[in-house]
């Protein structure tokens, strides 16, 4: 997984290439290229990745691209060398990238939140509001964004989108309010302005 990470962060400044890693992370996760950019080590980014819940879209959009990573010990070890789709290229590393056609498709588990789309992406949704409105407080700098997916770890026993679906509610209260106690929540709330959709507003809103 850190292979695969050292390559997009680097890919991410190549041309053709970066423009189209840029945009499938973005469609994981709005925060990923941001991260990838700004945060030099490749560990923290690991963990990060680990505590959004998103590494399986992050190796399936490696896939994607037909890549699979591994270590070279040739002379040649300084080059990643990036294969897939319509776009091809090369990227100094410490990683070679060669084209792979294997799929790999995890099920979530029945019963819990990510194995209903809608209630995954409501969640992600107040999650990521979450860390909107507490970047604004902090600062891009200070921000670190395991410790909340760490407290909600902590709250209901599992990981965000593990959580069974029958807390479905709890946790959207609880994430909410988190909202609410963030400083530009309290503002927000103060002026009867709104921090976030509530369930029903989010379906209406991006359901065909």
């Amino acid at each position: 997984m850190e292979e695969i990470i050292s390559f997009l962060a680097a890919s991410m400044s190549s041309g053709a290439i970066g423009h189209y890693v840029s945009k499938g992370l973005k469609k994981i996760d709005s925060e990923l290229p941001s991260l990838l950019q700004n945060e030099p080590d490749t560990k923290k980014l690991h963990d990060i990745i680990r505590f959004k819940a998103v590494e399986d879209e992050i190796k399936q959009l490696a896939l994607d691209f037909n890549y699979s990573p591994s270590i070279s010990n040739t002379s040649t070890n300084n080059v990643v060398n990036f294969s897939g789709g319509t776009n091809s290229g090369v990227v100094a590393n410490n990683v070679e990238i060669k084209t792979s056609s294997k799929n790999v498709k995890v099920e979530a588990p029945q019963g819990s939140i990510a194995s209903s789309l809608q209630h995954k992406n409501y969640t992600k949704y107040l999650i990521d509001r979450y860390h909107e409105f507490k970047k604004s407080e902090l600062g891009a700098g200070s921000m670190n964004y395991a410790i909340f997916y760490n407290s909600i770890k902590r709250k209901f026993g599992a990981k965000w989108d593990m959580v069974p679906l029958s807390r479905f509610e709890e946790l959207s209260v609880y994430l909410q309010k988190r909202i609410d106690d963030t400083v530009l929540g309290r503002n927000k709330k103060a002026k009867n302005s709104k921090s976030y959709s509530s369930f029903e507003e989010y379906l209406q809103k991006h359901l065909p």
